[in-house]
C-alpha cells in the first residue's frame, strides 16, 4: 500500500507543470467515477438485500400464520388444550424447501407437535427455545448444524397458541437461507470487482482524455513559456548595458554637483535592477516549468553556501540595521546542488530582510537529520518581523502572490521570490512550509532529502 500510494505521489510531483496537471486531473475523474462506483454497488447490494430477504421474512410469516390459524381452529373447538393435536391436524404441516422444522411446544416444555427435514436440528432448536434465544414473535437468525456438521443459517418464528384467551403452547417455524447468504456474499464480492474493474477502465479513460484535453492549453502554455523565457533572455543583454552606462555615468564628478542628475540616475538604476532581477525570475520558473530545472550534485559545505548568501545580502541588512546569524556545523558535507542551495538561501534571506523591521534579528539554521533511513538537510530562516496573516499562509508560495501590495511596493519584489524556493525544494523532492504569527515574525523550513 505504501508503495502504491509513493508511486501515485511520485506522479503528482514529477514531470512538468502539464504532467503534474494531467496525472491529478485524471486522478479526480477516475476519484469522482469511483465514488458514483461504489454508491452504485451500495445501492444495488442494499436494494436487493432488502427484496429478497424481506421476500423471505414474507414467506415464512405467511407460512407461520397459515399453519398456526389451523392449530387455532382445532383448539377452539377442542374442549382439552393439554391433548395432543389430532392427525387431521398435524397432516396440514409438510417440511419442504420453504419450511425446514415446525415444532410446537407446550407452555410446560413438552413437544406436542413436530417435525424436521433433519434429525440433528431438533435438539439444537429445542436447545435454543429452552435457552429463550427464540423468545417473541420476531424473526430470528441462528445457525445451526446439518447431518454433515455443516453449518446452515435458519429464519426462525414463533407465534402464540392460546386457548380462552390464555396462551398455552407456542408454534415456531424454520426455514434454512443458506443459500440466500451465500448468495449475497458471492454478490457482493461479485460487485466489488466489477466496480474494480470498471475503476480501472475508467483511470485509463480518464487517462486519455485529460491527455487529449490539455493538449491544447499546453502548447498555447508552451508558446508563452517560450516568449517568457526568450524575452526574458533577450533583455538581460541590453539591461547589463544599461547597468553599465548608469554606473558610468554615476562615476562622473559632474553628477556629484548635480544634485538632480544624480537622484535621477539612481532612481533608474534602481528599476533596471529591479527589471534584471524580474526577468532572471521569470527566466528561472519557465525552465521550472519546461523540465530543465534539475539538480547538479556535488560534495559541498553547505554552511560555506550559507556564508556567500548572507554576505551577498549583508548590505541591505545592514541598511535596515537587521543582524544575521548563523548556526551550521562546520564540518557538514552534503551530496545536493550548491548553486541551488545558494540560490535557496538568498532568496529565503532576502524575503525576512524585506519584511523585518530595522534594528531586527533573523536566523539561519542548517543541520542534517535521519527519518526512516533517509538522511536529510534541514534549513530554517527565521526572522522576528511583522509575520504572515493566517488567511495567507495557503498562499504565500504562490506565484506574483503579495499580501500586501502597498508595503510590497515599499519593500520590492514581484511577489516570485517565494514561488522560485519552492521550485528549488520541489526539484529536490523536499518541502517547504512556514509558521507565522503576525506581529511576532516568521519562520520558513525546508527538508531536502540526501
Amino acid at each position: 500500500m505504501k508503495r502504491n500510494w509513493g508511486s501515485i505521489k511520485r506522479l503528482l510531483i514529477e514531470g512538468d507543470l502539464f504532467d503534474r496537471t494531467r496525472h491529478k486531473l485524471a486522478l479526480q475523474y477516475s476519484g469522482v467515477l469511483i465514488v458514483f462506483l461504489g454508491l452504485f454497488v451500495i445501492i444495488v447490494y442494499v436494494l436487493l438485500y432488502l427484496f429478497i430477504w424481506n421476500d423471505q421474512r414474507s414467506h415464512l410469516n405467511e407460512l407461520a400464520d397459515s399453519e398456526i390459524r389451523t392449530l387455532q381452529e382445532w383448539a377452539d373447538q377442542d374442549g382439552n388444550p393439554n391433548r395432543l393435536p389430532p392427525r387431521s391436524v398435524e397432516d396440514a404441516f409438510s417440511i419442504s424447501a420453504d419450511q425446514s422444522f415446525y415444532y410446537l411446544i407446550a407452555e410446560n416444555g413438552s413437544l406436542q407437535l413436530g417435525g424436521e427435514m433433519q434429525q440433528v436440528l431438533r435438539s439444537q432448536v429445542m436447545k435454543s427455545i429452552a435457552e429463550g434465544d427464540l423468545g417473541g414473535t420476531g424473526i430470528h437468525k441462528v445457525i445451526l448444524h446439518t447431518n454433515q456438521g455443516e453449518k446452515a443459517r435458519f429464519l426462525v418464528t414463533g407465534r402464540d397458541l392460546s386457548w380462552n384467551g390464555e396462551r398455552i403452547s407456542t408454534l415456531y417455524v424454520g426455514k434454512e437461507v443458506t443459500f440466500q447468504h451465500n448468495l449475497f456474499r458471492w454478490l457482493l464480492i461479485l460487485l466489488i470487482g466489477m466496480a474494480l474493474l470498471f475503476f480501472v477502465i475508467a483511470l485509463w479513460l480518464s487517462h486519455l482524455m485529460s491527455r487529449k484535453a490539455i493538449i491544447p492549453i499546453a502548447k498555447a502554455y508552451a508558446r508563452q513559456r517560450e516568449f517568457v523565457a526568450d524575452a526574458s533572455h533577450e533583455l538581460r543583454t541590453p539591461l547589463s548595458v544599461m547597468l553599465t552606462s548608469i554606473e558610468a555615468l554615476q562615476l562622473e564628478e559632474s553628477i556629484d554637483s548635480d544634485p538632480f542628475s544624480k537622484n535621477v540616475l539612481n532612481g533608474m538604476k534602481d528599476e533596471v535592477q529591479s527589471i534584471t532581477k524580474l526577468a532572471g525570475e521569470l527566466l528561472i520558473l519557465a525552465r521550472t516549468d519546461s523540465g530543465e530545472f534539475v539538480l547538479d550534485r556535488s560534495l559541498f559545505n553547505p554552511r560555506a553556501a550559507a556564508e556567500r548568501a548572507i554576505h551577498k545580502l549583508q548590505p541591505l541588512a545592514q541598511a535596515k540595521d537587521i543582524s544575521i546569524k548563523l548556526n551550521a556545523p562546520e564540518e557538514l558535507t552534503v551530496n545536493w546542488d550548491e548553486e541551488k542551495l545558494t540560490q535557496l538561501l538568498v532568496l529565503l534571506i532576502d524575503n525576512a530582510i524585506k519584511y523585518t523591521p530595522g534594528k531586527g534579528a533573523v536566523d539561519v539554521n542548517l543541520a542534517d537529520g535521519m527519518e526512516k533511513g533517509v538522511r536529510f538537510l534541514a534549513i530554517e530562516v527565521k526572522d522576528n518581523g511583522i509575520g504572515i496573516p493566517t488567511e495567507a499562509l495557503p498562499c504565500i508560495f504562490d506565484r506574483f502572490y503579495r499580501q500586501d501590495k502597498s508595503r510590497t511596493r515599499q519593500t520590492g519584489g514581484h511577489g516570485l521570490g517565494l514561488a522560485i524556493a519552492k521550485s528549488i525544494a520541489d526539484a529536490g523532492q523536499g518541502t517547504i512550509r512556514v509558521d507565522s504569527t503576525v506581529g511576532e515574525g516568521s519562520a520558513f523550513k525546508v527538508r531536502i532529502p540526501l
